[in-house]
């Protein structure tokens, strides 16, 4: 019997997804790259915006057309199942009930050729109510899974030889407020566990993290085998479109976070997130997002255009006009790439650890321990190496292994 799958959206679907798959290899699936070819087909779906819900519906469509179980996960099945339930050969599997599946997870089997990486999910849902999003009502609220558990999964992932470790929620920052837990605590722990790997924090939304701040970032601090990769979701730099979207914290708050970051670590990356035309975002308050963008030097920028979303509260606000919205995300990303070059150039001449976690189409892909991407010429998956920076891009940089 063979499977195959594809798999979407936020980093947290794509592990559910592989849990998933893990339990169908368990049972003695061979894993295909050809649907044709397969017996059964998963796909992990993704509505965060329409043209993803779109994208979503006609990718299931297409792979229906081969005429064999297409076992539908994600937010898809889970908020608009009415659009694929008539869809012949489909079987939805809606967050929540994968649990319902006889899931053992010994991972007997190698997803070393799947996956270069290891994410394991550490909590469903948030403890947010922000007015745009349609995950929370997918989702709901925040479930974090037992500290054991994650442990368990982690020793397992470095037995099978993953050097990268990805920890993923929705808001990794919100683990632990049900069961009196706290993100920090669990990476304390990680840390415990012997062996050579690293781990990936993933999103922290802000209001969650400033309320665990200082015993978070002294975890960053302490312990060596935490990327210094802070992925912290901003969306807007205007106060009053933060109101709007029911975020809990305000732009002070933001510098400062960022201030102390800056203060206590040498190195870093620092990821975030803006949304673009939501509802209030005139002239005046885009000007805030650059000037807060400008300020704050993100590595990494995700721009998203408003999407509005049925069932949520934004849904019915008046937008601003399309044009408007296209020309604001344009716009930030052509300061992105500014910025992110004059980052880059202040690594150049310098020599960094890095570990090799994938081969890319230029080369091998290495991270420094500040989560910087590093392109190799040659090199072995898994690998540390320390290398000469010797070139630049405003996305990566490319490196020479010392001898």
């Amino acid at each position: 019997m063979k499977i195959y799958f594809e798999k979407y959206g936020c980093s947290l679907n794509q592990a559910e997804t592989i849990e998933i798959l893990e339990n169908y290899l368990d049972r003695g699936y061979n894993l295909t790259e050809k649907p044709e070819d397969a017996d059964r087909i998963l796909i992990g779906t993704c509505v965060v915006i329409q043209h993803t819900e779109n994208h979503m519906v006609k990718r299931v469509e297409e792979l229906s057309k081969y005429n064999k179980p297409v076992i539908v996960y994600g937010c898809l099945p889970t908020v608009k199942e009415d659009r694929i339930k008539n869809i012949k050969n489909v079987y939805p599997l809606k967050i929540g009930e994968k649990n319902t599946i006889d899931f053992e997870l010994n991972l007997n089997h190698n997803i070393y050729n799947i996956e270069s990486t290891y994410t394991i999910p550490i909590a469903q849902g948030c403890n947010g109510y922000c007015t745009y999003c349609i995950s929370r009502l997918s989702r709901g609220y925040v479930k974090s899974k037992e500290i054991d558990y994650i442990l368990e999964r982690v020793k397992i992932a470095i037995s099978r030889g993953f050097k990268e470790i990805r920890i993923s929620a929705l808001d990794a920052a919100a683990y632990g407020i049900d069961i009196n837990s706290n993100l920090a605590i669990l990476l304390n722990k990680i840390n415990e566990i012997d062996g050579d790997f690293m781990i990936r924090v993933g999103m922290m939304e802000p209001s969650n993290l400033l309320r665990i701040k200082d015993e978070l970032l002294n975890s960053f601090l302490i312990n060596k085998k935490i990327f210094k990769f802070f992925h912290i979701p901003i969306q807007s730099g205007s106060e009053k479109v933060l109101k709007l979207m029911n975020r809990k914290y305000n732009i002070k708050d933001i510098k400062n976070l960022i201030d102390e970051i800056k203060s206590k670590f040498e190195n870093y990356t620092f990821s975030t997130d803006i949304i673009t035309g939501f509802p209030g975002e005139d002239d005046e308050a885009f000007e805030e997002t650059v000037k807060l963008v400008e300020y704050i030097k993100p590595d990494i920028l995700n721009i998203t255009r408003y999407s509005p979303r049925p069932n949520t509260p934004a849904y019915k606000l008046k937008m601003p006009k399309s044009i408007d919205s296209k020309n604001r995300s344009s716009y930030l990303t052509d300061l992105h790439r500014e910025i992110s070059l004059k980052r880059n150039e202040l690594l150049v001449g310098k020599e960094f650890q890095v570990l090799v976690t994938e081969k890319g189409k230029e080369g091998y892909l290495a991270r420094t321990t500040f989560y910087r991407p590093v392109i190799l010429k040659e090199a072995k998956i898994g690998v540390w190496y320390n290398v000469y920076i010797k070139e630049l891009t405003p996305y990566y940089l490319i490196g020479e292994i010392l001898k």
